[in-house]
């Protein structure tokens, strides 16, 4: 069994609450409206939104899998972090034994936020998941930092 993963850092003039409030806790609502040219549909499948709860995001053709399960494992609005695993869907089971994304948010000292997101693989024993493979979903994480950046420059009240 192997580790791999990533970690990025970017700096956005988008305060930090507002870009947790979309990005975290309203994801499930926000994504598909900003997205849906991937994101078809999100909800939460179970529990309330905190720790435990299990949302769901189906995507289009545009990917090359239907859906992931996302599990809600640390949820601190007030240190604004966030953990997840994905537990259904992606490359769980077939090339991954688990995928763990840890997101926090933070101040950049400009009025705007520093977003961080580190990922961890462990993938399924003699299986090598490639850098093209963990490159597809950092890109992937990149752009819907992106996108919902976009969006908030966009709607200056929107999350406020």
């Amino acid at each position: 069994m192997g580790v791999t993963g990533f970690s990025f850092e970017f700096t956005s003039p988008v305060a930090p609450s507002r870009m947790f409030k979309a990005s975290v806790l309203d994801a499930c609502n926000l994504a598909p409206k900003i997205l849906p040219e991937v994101i078809s549909s999100a909800a939460l499948v179970h529990g309330d939104g905190g720790v435990g709860s299990v949302k769901q995001y189906k995507f289009t053709s545009a990917l090359p899998y239907g859906h992931v399960n996302e599990r809600v494992d640390e949820l601190d609005e007030g240190k604004m972090e966030y953990k997840y695993s994905v537990t259904e869907g992606s490359d769980i089971g077939s090339k991954l034994l688990s995928a763990v994304y840890h997101i926090k948010v933070g101040p950049s000292g400009d009025g705007g936020c520093v977003y961080k997101l580190t990922a961890e693989y462990q993938t399924v024993p003699g299986v090598n998941y490639t850098d093209e493979e963990v490159n597809v979903g950092k890109e992937g994480l990149i752009g819907m930092f992106k996108a919902v950046e976009g969006h908030l420059l966009a709607n200056p009240q929107a999350y406020a």
